[in-house]
């Protein structure tokens, strides 16, 4: 039987984690590397990759993942320099952009959401995938949907393509269940991720939110049961949870990290 203190063990195990060189991605990347995994954190911007990097004992690497040429490289360099890979994550994504109401969004708009959110999650997942199936040792692949894949409300472009994260999930979950990789998601709801600001305790104004259907999220304090907003540190830990033993038997699920958002 497993001793309770090897539960959330991840020692031994190399981590690659998108978007990480702030707010949930670099919450995630500390949590796994605290829980002992070797984290390579990577971002569009190579800089705050870096930085992440060093404050957590792992190392950061730029990463767009909406370059399929430049993600292929990055996993089969990650491969070769550390000889498997256990542990993705996806988290990188965009919010701010999408356009408004769909009458309002440019063919731009909607590609440059759909490259990040959605090609970004598929291109990262197929070269893990394959990386993973070739050292035989399973793995694990999280994925960061959000609920607005449930409740919509935000806009088109970044509902649709947190939906289509979820699906992809459940999919990706059946067809590499043989191989011993397990695909599961995290859904945050209303998460402050602004660094150095305590989080508000009352409504936020509509006219601040900049959300194209701000009437129904202006006040998200009102809509989570618990009365207050997540932290990136709570996602992280939800990530430690799916990549460890403890979730050995969970694939192909979406975890809400929300408060109780999505029970009203």
């Amino acid at each position: 039987m497993v001793a309770p203190a090897d539960w959330l063990d991840l020692n031994g195990k190399v981590a690659v984690v998108t978007g990480a060189g702030h707010g949930i991605g670099k919450a995630i990347a500390a949590a796994l590397a605290t829980a002992g995994a070797s984290v390579i954190v990577t971002d569009v911007d190579g800089a705050s990759a870096e930085v992440v990097g060093r404050e957590i004992g792992g190392e950061g690497r730029v990463l767009d993942v909406s370059d399929s040429t430049a993600v292929d490289a990055f996993f089969a360099d990650t491969a070769r320099r550390h000889g498997r890979l256990d542990i993705l994550v996806n988290n990188a994504g965009v919010y701010r952009g999408f356009g408004g109401p769909i009458v309002d969004v440019t063919n731009q708009m909607w590609r440059g959401l759909m490259s990040v959110n959605v090609d970004g999650v598929f291109y990262c997942s197929r070269a893990a995938c394959r990386t993973m199936i070739a050292a035989g040792n399973g793995g694990r692949v999280i994925n960061l949907a959000s609920t607005q894949a449930f409740t919509p409300g935000v806009g088109v472009t970044y509902d649709s393509s947190k939906a289509a994260v979820v699906q992809m999930t459940r999919t990706l979950a059946l067809e590499m269940a043989r191989h011993g990789i397990n695909v599961n998601a995290i859904a945050p709801g209303g998460t402050w991720v602004q660094e150095g600001d305590a989080p508000p305790t009352s409504a936020i104004p509509s006219a601040t939110t900049g959300e194209p259907l701000a009437d129904t999220v202006s006040n998200r304090l009102r809509r989570i049961p618990l009365g207050r907003w997540g932290t990136p540190d709570e996602v992280g830990r939800a990530a430690v949870f799916l990549a460890s033993p403890m979730s050995n038997y969970i694939t192909g699920i979406t975890l809400p990290v929300d408060g109780g958002w999505l029970l009203l």
